[in-house]
């Protein structure tokens, strides 16, 4: 073997890996972002880069910008943390369906800056993928979240969720039967201390409490006044939608076409002045060593910014070409089964990488009218008989709407039922866990029996 001439095949490969590396770290990192947090995060980056900046206009003098990165460019500013990212951190852990975690994010978008769940069931469902039941049935959960009293719906419900541990307490059975009694009985002043023995009276009369006396009143109500009235308090909130759309698709005359809500790349730049004046400079060795690696970070981080869009173009032009239908009608049972690797094989790109986009991304529907969905909802798996999961519930609740009322269809019996009339192969056990997917009673609860 010809070592000599192996050398700079080999040298340029390491270059090459030494180059790409940088780049496909900060790709990774920003892959799951969507883009206000890339906007962010760049910033935060040019914040301690001197040769990074978001508009020629905003760039200092580069003689100061050198001077300030050196020598503590990596000192971070401590974290911003609002109610949502707060809540996200927790959802994200739940062991959940994906639908459920989905609809408990899409619900905090409803949670008011002091920490109350607003509107009604069927305002939150209309225009969304969920249905009111789906999302009312996930309220619990939501509430079950860190601050405690959170996605209370009232004043006396956000109480009781924070003495929920504690059922048969005093204090509980103020804030449930007389709350308004309590309005009444706080304070030092002669009248309130009056409001209290004839709360107690009240109390007295229900055998369970014969052995309370005005102390434990008085301790029940100062238990309830440490009580946090607005969970959110303590939280940033932000008066925008939770929920940010990456992609956008619109029906022109030549068919759907794909665009990015936000052009992020074209914000950010290498600083000109910056590069110009490390070229010229005269400091020490090892400064110059430390400031062209921070031009090599900015280069590095501009080109996965480039990537970041290039790649979610790529992957919403392709899911939004093989989903037509389904966006021409917003009809679930309209998705084609289009799997992550299909995916994956089809634009080019790794498994990983498709995870990375369709996670946590949304589309904007904007024809013929405005409407928000997961992207991942148009990446539907392959499951029983080539069918997708909408699919499979609508024909079970197609079959439970002919059934007789008096003799409801088991689970066996749908089963065979899907085989004969939609020749779909399925089990019983998959005909449960589809039923209760779509939150569909058993055959027993489902009976109604003639009076």
């Amino acid at each position: 073997m010809n070592y000599l001439n192996a050398a700079p095949a080999t040298e340029t490969q390491l270059e090459t890996q030494t180059v790409l590396y940088p780049t496909l770290q900060q790709l990774v990192r920003l892959l799951p972002y969507d883009h206000k947090r890339v906007v962010d995060y760049v910033r935060e980056e040019a914040k301690h880069n001197p040769f990074l900046i978001e508009d020629a206009t905003l760039a200092e003098k580069s003689e100061t910008l050198l001077e300030d990165v050196l020598p503590d460019w990596y000192t971070l500013p401590a974290q911003y943390v609002s109610l949502s990212e707060h809540l996200f951190g927790q959802i994200s852990a739940l062991s959940i369906p994906s639908r459920q975690r989905e609809a408990l994010i899409y619900l905090t978008q409803w949670i008011s800056s002091s920490g109350y769940l607003e509107e009604t069931p069927a305002v939150w469902a209309n225009g969304s993928i969920w249905s009111a039941r789906e999302l009312e049935a996930v309220v619990p959960i939501l509430q079950s979240l860190d601050p405690p009293g959170i996605a209370a719906r009232s004043g006396k419900e956000c109480l009781l969720l924070q003495l929920k541990e504690k059922p048969q307490s005093l204090a509980f059975l103020l804030v449930h039967e007389y709350l308004e009694e309590l309005v009444n009985c706080t304070g030092n002043s002669r009248e309130s201390s009056i409001n209290r023995d004839i709360l107690l009276q009240k109390l007295l009369q229900n055998q369970a409490y014969q052995d309370i006396d005005i102390k434990k009143v008085n301790d029940a109500i100062h238990e309830i006044q440490e009580l946090e009235p607005r969970p959110a308090r303590n939280f940033g909130h932000e008066n925008v939608p939770i929920v940010t759309p990456d992609l956008k698709a619109e029906l022109t005359t030549s068919g759907w076409q794909i665009s990015l809500t936000s052009e992020v790349e074209q914000r950010f730049c290498l600083n000109s002045e910056a590069v110009e004046l490390l070229q010229k400079s005269q400091l020490r060795t090892r400064d110059i060593q430390q400031l062209e690696a921070l031009f090599k970070r900015a280069k590095s981080l501009l080109t996965a910014l480039h990537l970041w869009q290039k790649n979610l173009l790529k992957v919403g032009q392709f899911l939004v070409e093989r989903q037509q239908a389904f966006l021409q009608s917003r009809d679930r049972l309209d998705l084609v089964t289009t799997p992550q690797q299909l995916v994956a094989q089809s634009v080019g790109l790794s498994n990983s990488t498709i995870s990375r986009i369709v996670r946590g991304r949304y589309l904007l529907i904007s024809n013929p009218y405005s409407q928000i969905f997961p992207l991942h909802l148009l990446c539907v798996p392959a499951r029983v008989g080539g069918r997708t999961p909408p699919q499979i519930q609508q024909m079970l609740v197609q079959l439970i709407e002919e059934e007789s009322p008096a003799n409801p269809y088991s689970d066996e019996q749908l089963a065979q039922l899907l085989r004969v009339r939609f020749d779909l192969p399925i089990t019983r056990r998959t005909v449960t866990k589809y039923r209760e997917i779509a939150a569909i009673e058993s055959s027993h609860k489902r009976r109604v029996l003639d009076d």
